[in-house]
C-alpha cells in the first residue's frame, strides 16, 4: 500500500473540524480536493472510513482504527521533521570566536575540526589583545575567546581554564648571556627586549618583577602585539631578548635558547572566556568540547 501524507493530513484534518467543507477551510483547499483525497484514501485501504452526510462526517469502526494510527503516523512525521531541523540547524550557524594570537595552533587546529564535523557552519575569527577579547564577549561581539591569564590577573568575562604552559627568558644559541654561569636579572640591563604593549598583563607583570628586585624595567626595541615566528626571527639573529611561551619556543630550539633564571620562569593559564551567565549554543558546546580534548595531556 501506498498512502499519500497529504491523503492522510486532510482525513485527520476532516476528522477534528467534523466535515469535509470545515476541514477545507481549515488547510485551505476546495472541497472536492479534500473528497478526492479521501476516497484515494479509501481505495488504497479497501475500506470505508468515514460516512459522509449533510450533518458532517463520522468514523467508521474501521475508520476508528485507521485513525489511530494516522494519528501516530503523524506525531512521527513531525517529530521526524523537528529532529531534522535540530540536526541542520546543530550543523550550520555561526561561531564568533577571538583569539590573541594567530600562532595558536591547538585552537585553529579545533576550529578546523568543528569546520570538519559541522560543513555548514560559519566561523568569524578576531585577533586582538586579551582585554581587548574579554570586553568583545562582555559585549556579546563575541560568543568566545582563548586567552592567556597571568597570576593575580582578573576578567570580568567567566573563565574555563584550558590548558597551562609557561613562558621562558629567551635569545639566540650564542648570545653573551648563553654562555654566562650563575645569571642574574642585573645582568640583562644591557640587552634591549621584543615586549607586548605597554598595557598588556605580561609586560607589567615583567615590569613588576624587575621592579620587585630593585631593577630597572627592560628596555623595549620591538614592541609587539604577539610574539611570532618573525619575532623569532628577530631574536635568532640580533641581541635581544624575549619571554616566549615554551609551545611556540619548541621549532626554534637550536636557533634560540631558554635562558636559565628562576624569576623569569613564569607560570600561565589558557582560559577560556565567555560572557556571565550566556546560553550556551549547541556550537558553543562543542566547540569548547573539542579544544579540551585538543589540549588534554596524552595519556601515558
Amino acid at each position: 500500500m501506498n498512502f499519500s501524507r497529504n491523503d492522510i493530513a486532510a482525513f485527520l484534518e476532516v476528522v477534528r473540524a467534523g466535515s469535509v467543507s470545515r476541514a477545507a477551510d481549515n488547510i485551505g483547499v476546495t472541497q472536492p480536493s479534500v473528497s478526492k483525497a479521501l476516497r484515494r484514501l479509501e481505495d488504497e485501504a479497501g475500506v470505508t472510513l468515514l460516512e459522509r452526510g449533510v450533518h458532517g462526517a463520522k468514523l467508521t469502526n474501521e475508520g476508528q482504527l485507521f485513525h489511530e494510527t494516522a494519528r501516530r503516523y503523524e506525531a512521527q512525521h513531525h517529530e521526524l521533521v523537528r529532529t531534522a531541523t535540530e540536526l541542520r540547524a546543530r550543523h550550520s550557524g555561526l561561531l564568533r570566536i577571538g583569539i590573541t594570537s594567530p600562532g595558536e595552533s591547538v585552537v585553529v587546529h579545533s576550529m578546523s575540526e568543528l569546520v570538519r564535523r559541522r560543513p555548514g557552519v560559519r566561523l568569524q575569527l578576531r585577533i586582538g589583545k586579551s582585554d581587548e577579547l574579554n570586553a568583545a564577549v562582555e559585549d556579546g561581539l563575541l560568543d568566545l575567546a582563548v586567552a592567556p591569564t597571568y597570576p593575580g590577573q582578573h576578567w570580568s568575562c567567566t573563565q574555563l581554564t584550558l590548558a597551562e604552559e609557561d613562558s621562558r627568558l629567551v635569545a639566540r644559541v650564542h648570545h653573551p648571556l648563553a654562555q654566562k654561569a650563575n645569571l642574574q636579572l642585573c645582568d640583562l640591563a644591557p640587552y634591549a627586549w621584543v615586549m607586548a604593549s605597554q598595557h598588556s598583563a605580561a609586560r607589567q607583570l615583567l615590569n613588576g618583577i624587575f621592579q620587585s628586585h630593585n631593577e630597572p624595567v627592560p628596555r623595549v626595541a620591538l614592541e609587539v602585539d604577539y610574539m611570532s615566528e618573525a619575532s623569532l626571527g628577530l631574536l635568532a639573529s640580533t641581541d635581544l631578548l624575549a619571554l616566549v611561551r615554551s609551545p611556540l619556543l619548541r621549532g626554534w630550539l637550536g636557533r634560540v635558547v631558554p635562558l636559565p633564571l628562576a624569576q623569569l620562569h613564569i607560570k600561565r593559564s589558557l582560559v577560556l572566556l565567555t560572557r556571565p551567565e550566556a546560553e550556551w549554543s549547541h556550537l558553543m558546546v562543542e566547540f569548547r568540547g573539542v579544544l579540551l580534548a585538543a589540549m588534554a595531556p596524552p595519556h601515558r
